[in-house]
Order: C-alpha cells, then sequence, then structure tokens
C-alpha cells in the first residue's frame, strides 16, 4: 500500500562529543537521503556521548552515565509525527510506533567489542530482545544479513526483522597529480580497529616502495611506534577527523583503504571508500566479507600479518588490478547500497509499520 500524504517520521539519535552531531555516519546518511515522500524531523538527544564511552571504553562510570542520561533523555524527548526511528539502543517507545535500527545484534555488539560471554550479557539479552518483539516496535532495521543472523539468534522475531543499509551516494576521486601510492587508515579504536597491524605494515612496505604514503586517522597508543611514526614524514596523523573532512581531504586522494579490524559491526568507512572506487583490504570477520562480495583479494585472515603485508604488496605493484577492484567495488555500492536502492526498500518498511 502507497502512502497517499507526506509520511513524517522523527529520526531519534544521540549526539557524540567526539563529532558534535550524529552519533554514528549511518543515522546522519538516514537524514540526508530521505525516501521520496518523507519528510524526517531530526531530534538529536540532549544527551552527549562520552568521549570514552564513544571510543568504548567501558567502566563503571560510563554505565551509570549512559544509563541515566539514557532514561533522563527517554523520558524528555518528545518524537512528533506519524512514525518514530531510532538508532543503536537509545531510545524506544512503548506506547506510539518506533522501528530500531541497528548495525548489529546486541550479542555481536558486546562479545566483539568487550568480549563479554552470554553469561554476562545474558539479562540484557534478554530484556534487549523483549523491547524489539513488543507491539510498539514495528520493525527492526538490520545493516547486514549478518546482523540479521545475530538478532535471530538473540531472539528476535525474523518476521520483524529487514536488512536495509545506510544509503551511500556515489563519489568521484581526483585526479592523480604524482606517482606517490596513498594509504588511508581510520579508526578510533586503535587496537580493535588494527592501527598497530597497519603501521607495522607500512613501515615494511615503505622500504620497499619510498613513494608510498600513509594517511593515519585516529590515535596511536603504542609509544613505540608513535615515536617512529613522529620521525618518518611519509605518514600524516591526526587523532580524529570530521567525516565531511575526509570526505573533501582524505577519501579522493586514497589508493588503497586498509581495514585490518579485529572486530566490527558493520564497516561503514569501507562503503564509503568503495563509493569512490577506492580498493580496499579489510580483515575476513563475516560482515566485511558480506560487503565486500566475498571476492577474497579484497580480504585476509584476521591476525595474519604476513598475508596482510602480502596483499598490500599486490595492489601497491599491480596498478591494473586496483583499477579493476575500484570499479568492481564502486559497482557493488551502486547496485546495493546507492540512495536509489536502499531508499524504495526503506518506504515499504515505513508503509508496513504504519
Amino acid at each position: 500500500m502507497l502512502l497517499s500524504r507526506e509520511l513524517r517520521v522523527t529520526l531519534v539519535a544521540p549526539k557524540s562529543a567526539v563529532t558534535g552531531g550524529f552519533y554514528r555516519m549511518g543515522a546522519a546518511l538516514r537524514a540526508m537521503h530521505p525516501p521520496s515522500g518523507v519528510r524526517y524531523t531530526v531530534t538529536q538527544r540532549s544527551k552527549i556521548v562520552s568521549p570514552r564511552y564513544d571510543k568504548y571504553e567501558v567502566s563503571p562510570v560510563t554505565f551509570i552515565y549512559w544509563l541515566g542520561t539514557t532514561v533522563s533523555d527517554h523520558l524528555r524527548t518528545r518524537a512528533d509525527g506519524d512514525l518514530i526511528h531510532a538508532f543503536f539502543w537509545d531510545y524506544f517507545n512503548p506506547w506510539r510506533p518506533w522501528i530500531h535500527e541497528n548495525d548489529s545484534s546486541l550479542s555481536q555488539y558486546l562479545s566483539g567489542y568487550f568480549g563479554f560471554n552470554k553469561k554476562v550479557f545474558e539479562k540484557a539479552l534478554r530484556i534487549g530482545t523483549t523491547i524489539l518483539n513488543a507491539e510498539s516496535c514495528r520493525r527492526v532495521i538490520a545493516w547486514s544479513e549478518h546482523a540479521k543472523r545475530g538478532l535471530v539468534a538473540d531472539g528476535v522475531r525474523p518476521e520483524k526483522i529487514e536488512v536495509i543499509p545506510p544509503p551511500v551516494p556515489l563519489s568521484k576521486k581526483a585526479e592523480k597529480v604524482d606517482d606517490g601510492f596513498t594509504m588511508t587508515y581510520i579508526g578510533r579504536d586503535y587496537r580493535r580497529k588494527g592501527g598497530d597491524f597497519v603501521l607495522r605494515a607500512f613501515r615494511e612496505i615503505s622500504k620497499v616502495y619510498p613513494n608510498t604514503r600513509l594517511n593515519f586517522l585516529g590515535p596511536i597508543d603504542d609509544p613505540e611506534l608513535k615515536s617512529w611514526v613522529a620521525s618518518d614524514p611519509r605518514i600524516s596523523v591526526a587523532d580524529f577527523m570530521l567525516n565531511a573532512d575526509i570526505r573533501r581531504r582524505v577519501y579522493p586522494y586514497t589508493d588503497l583503504l586498509l581495514m585490518p579490524s579485529r572486530a566490527e559491526a558493520f564497516g561503514l568507512t569501507v562503503v564509503e571508500a568503495m563509493s569512490y572506487g577506492i580498493p580496499v583490504l579489510v580483515s575476513d570477520l563475516p560482515v566485511l566479507r558480506e560487503i565486500v562480495g566475498g571476492n577474497e583479494q579484497f580480504y585476509f585472515k584476521t591476525n595474519n600479518f604476513g598475508e596482510f603485508v602480502s596483499k598490500i604488496r599486490l595492489l601497491v605493484e599491480d596498478e591494473s588490478l586496483r583499477s579493476q577492484a575500484g570499479n568492481a567495488l564502486q559497482t557493488a555500492v551502486a547496485e546495493r547500497y546507492s540512495p536509489e536502492v536502499v531508499n524504495p526498500r526503506l518506504l515499504g518498511v515505513y508503509e508496513k509499520a504504519l
């Protein structure tokens, strides 16, 4: 059934002390690319996610902070319109129709990011599943088939789950102005994102290929590697950069994106790089394999440093391979992640929810 009038949807997501805007880019991408016939009202929650929690550093202090502000903001948040579309376990409504959206299941998130075993988070899992199975929660949007499988394993009813990734439009790379080769790494969580792997790999690669460069966007927690980085002018370091600046100043000039993550809920950075036609090399986590389409040239066995370096060298050396890879990945974005593909499916979810 197609709605005969404009649909008003309230997007609810928290602010971030790091970005100053939406906590995660997935929510911002929804807001920037609404489906035809949908008008979004954006409610950026008054809660500011603490920098420590934003980097997945859990302690009693950050847990109490999160719980207290979530309850307080939930009671204060006023969501007008036909439907509430909320992100990342930050809002629920037992009285009005709402939609929950997340990049992963609760168990995938807690086990992958924090190493919690099932006994530790079993009660939280039961609570979360009860909320998502409630009648007021009309649909659950997952970003990947991997996340959907996790939600079903958690106990969420399969018929409520729709796999709809964030909309990512295609972009263009800049023309090359020299014969240098630029690799890019983006990650706030140094250990989980594999920042150490990237720096160690670049130290080896740059000895063989002196024209290589590295954009390292994120903190460096290893003193020895940090000292070495400071002495190498080919490495550009920024602890943090706004996503708009990354799209303008980094992606267009990147020849290869590296994401050797040890745990990952989705990997939106990978999809954004692919939208520019940038070849990527990622660890073989299930969700990252799903994003790159299962093509083995784009991933390596997680924590296998030798394979990681070997595949970087192959991509540095073979310009034809890079060109073919970039074109294939950009086509995958057009077919699976573009607003033209994603938004009609999201509109269908809204219609069914109402």
